[in-house]
């Protein structure tokens, strides 16, 4: 039986250009161009039905064009928008990316999304007998609701977020806390994984997970650290690796697996993704992700 993911968040469009990188005001070839679709939650949710999950996205859109072309691509991907809200007047969110064709960074653009509020009274009924939710910040009122009702529900919350004040309303509701590396340097607390760990725990998660990019990732239960290293590919793009990261978490956490397995699974779908172009067009599926694993053992 297939486990079931719930995700509540953003759901946008991506213009991406692959380039090399110029001086700011100079003049680059682009070698490759792409529209998919984004968003954190979005292709994180795109990621746990490659790998075999059932899903159900909550997200805020507006009445315009990219709202079609977004819809258009969760469909194809199988990833169930029956909670998905249109709002009269809105406009949907989108982002230009360029990705650095030598080594495959990107560098985002992002035009959130424009007059979007989650209703009051809006429920959230595909959270009965799901098995883990996704979520993340971009729509703070929304985010609030699904906490709420994931933990009334007693569904586990898988957060894509930093630990900030702003969000502690909610933060104090999520199971696993997924967190960039960035955060901690922003903190201060560059090489001491243990204090930036520990910040996360402070907000209320069990689980705190750093990811490291080409350097691995480092998770804590509040008892035990542990580290783990990233898989070596040959890296393309690596727009979306969090995003993928954090639904391929979801789905070994939706299978009660421990966090440092999720972890490890979670870097492999990541790493896979990143051998090809774009958030979503390399993210694997689950036999080709396990075969991945053992061959790299």
């Amino acid at each position: 039986m297939a486990v079931r993911i719930v995700g509540a968040g953003i759901a946008c469009l991506d213009y991406i250009v692959a380039a090399p990188q110029v001086p700011w005001g100079d003049t680059a070839h682009v070698s490759a161009f792409c529209i998919q679709g984004g968003g954190l939650v979005a292709t994180a949710l795109v990621a746990c039905a490659r790998l075999g999950a059932e899903t159900t996205l909550y997200s805020l859109l507006g009445d315009d064009e990219i709202t079609a072309s977004i819809l258009a691509e969760l469909h194809e991907e199988n990833v169930g928008t029956q909670g998905v809200r249109k709002i009269p007047g809105g406009a949907s969110p989108f982002s230009f990316i360029h990705v650095n064709e030598q080594d495959g960074e990107r560098t985002i653009f992002h035009r959130p999304g424009q007059n979007l509020t989650w209703p009051a009274d809006e429920r959230f009924p595909h959270l009965e007998n799901a098995d883990a939710m996704l979520v993340d910040h971009c729509y703070p009122d929304l985010a609030l609701a699904a906490v709420n009702e994931a933990c009334a529900r007693n569904v586990p919350v898988i957060a894509d977020t930093e630990p900030e004040e702003k969000h502690h309303a909610w933060l104090e509701g999520v199971n696993v806390l997924i967190a960039p590396h960035h955060f901690a340097d922003r903190l201060g607390f560059t090489g001491n994984p243990e204090k930036a760990l520990a910040a996360i725990h402070a907000f209320g998660p069990d689980i705190a997970v750093i990811t490291l990019g080409s350097k691995g990732w480092v998770c804590s239960d509040g008892t035990n650290i542990t580290f783990g290293k990233a898989f070596p590919v040959n890296v393309v793009d690596t727009l979306g690796a969090g995003d993928v990261f954090h639904g391929a978490f979801a789905f070994g956490w939706a299978q009660h697996w421990d966090a440092p397995r999720c972890c490890e699974f979670a870097s492999a779908v990541a790493a896979l993704k990143c051998t090809k172009p774009g958030g979503r067009a390399g993210i694997p599926d689950l036999a080709t992700t396990l075969e991945f694993i053992e061959k790299n053992k």
